[in-house]
């Protein structure tokens, strides 16, 4: 597991989606038309977002880290988003909250420990205030995937 899971292909800036659910059916497409995921994908996502919203109340942005289990993948994945406009999320602790999310990085995994580890680089790394700055300057995707690369992910 390492920053060659996140594909130039996979990154969207300045994702201009009105919602959460337009945001999963948009990614999911591109997704399955790439080949990362099965046509079981989208409804898997939906529920298990429902059922584990995947929003992080971070400083200085709200990430959110959507993920599925390994039978709904093909490939390993991190699709990575800024969002135009911030869209509400809820949030993974408290359900009952609803956070202002600008960032997702949606992960699919083959193997059902893959994610822990990464999850933990990843949470630890977007409350660097710097890198998360230098997210939100980026200008195109080739400057946002230099950025991501360059985390370290030797723990993972």
């Amino acid at each position: 597991m390492n920053g060659d899971m996140i594909k130039k292909e996979l990154i969207e800036i300045d994702f201009d989606v009105k919602n959460q659910n337009e945001y999963f059916e948009k990614m999911a497409k591109k997704l399955n038309e790439l080949g990362y995921v099965k046509d079981t994908f989208l409804e898997a996502i939906l529920k298990r977002e429902e059922k584990f919203p995947t929003a992080l109340p971070l400083e200085p942005y709200i990430v959110a880290i959507p993920h599925v289990e390994p039978e709904h993948v093909k490939k390993p994945f991190i699709a990575a988003s800024r969002l135009k406009n911030t869209i509400e999320w809820r949030e993974m602790a408290a359900n009952e909250n609803v956070l202002n999310t600008r960032f997702v990085f949606m992960l699919g995994f083959l193997e059902y420990t893959d994610h822990v580890n990464l999850l933990q680089v990843l949470i630890e790394n977007f409350q660097n205030e710097e890198l998360m700055d230098k997210l939100i300057e980026a200008k195109d995707k080739e400057k946002f995937l230099e950025l991501l690369r360059a985390i370290d992910y030797s723990v993972v």
